[in-house]
């Protein structure tokens, strides 16, 4: 695990997985629905980039796909603040042959309005007729870069600065920053988006850091796993049914189990064992 600030050896922009999950976590909580997951379209898009959009981008980039007939390959959807940082902070060192990146908060994929494909002039009359801009054709060294224009839609970039600030003041309750949604180079969130962990937040009773555990591909294995399993198998009633799940790899059925556990829980639902899951299970 890595602090942002460290990270400078041109990995995806995914290294940041574990703790842009739990701003998503928090942006959720703001505006519950803000962000749909367009998945279930006929789209092709990589297992750790977040394929979601707000809802009018969707249905829009729905019939899109839909008049064209055929299956969209996406490079890039939604991008947490901390992704963007990343990108912003490699464009300024000149490494990774970052060409366009705004600053965090200002990027429209922070606010699930943009999409970056590849096969842009097989697409490019699809999605515009349907409200999709190619702001990509004007953007030296990012071609591939569609902003959704139409009506409905909220920018909530700041929703995902202010997702970060929430999430770093419970961490750091001596070292609070104002959760104002504001980013400013060189201020208190920037310098607190530098020193956050790549996979998120949690420690454990000896002070050490917890993986956020998720679904992935491959499974996600180890004795933490094997910890929480354990547990949902001791609970009153069982969440994982027979001691065979008991495996220590993260599978849909313990996830399924932790999906249910939340909801027991009354915290926000999403398969991710973060911070406040592994309070909640007391692991």
């Amino acid at each position: 695990m890595a602090m942002l600030k460290d990270i400078s050896d041109c990995p995806s922009t995914t290294i940041v997985d574990g703790l842009s999950r739990q701003i998503i976590a928090e942006m959720n909580n703001a505006i519950p629905g803000v962000l749909i997951d367009c998945s279930d379209l006929n789209i092709s898009i990589n297992s750790l980039q977040f394929p979601f959009l707000q809802l009018p981008a969707k249905q829009a980039l729905a019939r899109a796909i839909q008049a064209r007939g055929t299956r969209m390959r996406i490079n890039s959807a939604y991008r947490t603040c901390a992704q963007q940082f990343l990108l912003r902070r490699w464009k300024e060192k000149g490494v990774c042959g970052i060409a366009q990146a705004a600053l965090p908060g200002k990027s429209f994929h922070e606010s699930g309005l943009a999409l970056d494909i590849p096969d842009v002039s097989g697409w490019k009359p699809f999605l515009q007729t349907q409200g999709w801009v190619h702001v990509g054709q004007n953007l030296p060294g990012d071609p591939f870069h569609f902003e959704f224009r139409g009506r409905g839609i909220q920018i909530i970039g700041n929703v995902g600065i202010q997702g970060f600030q929430k999430l770093w003041n419970k961490n750091h309750l001596s070292d609070r920053i104002d959760d104002d949604g504001i980013y400013i180079q060189g201020g208190d969130t920037d310098r607190r988006l530098q020193i956050s962990p790549s996979q998120g937040f949690g420690a454990t009773e000896r002070g050490t850091t917890q993986r956020i555990l998720r679904l992935a591909s491959p499974l996600m294995q180890g004795g933490d796993v094997l910890r929480v399993q354990k547990k949902l198998r001791q609970l009153t009633p069982p969440l994982l049914a027979n001691d065979r799940d008991v495996d220590g790899f993260y599978g849909p059925k313990t996830e399924a189990a932790i999906r249910q556990f939340q909801t027991n829980q009354g915290i926000t639902v999403d398969g991710v064992i973060g911070l406040e899951t592994y309070q909640k299970l007391g692991v």
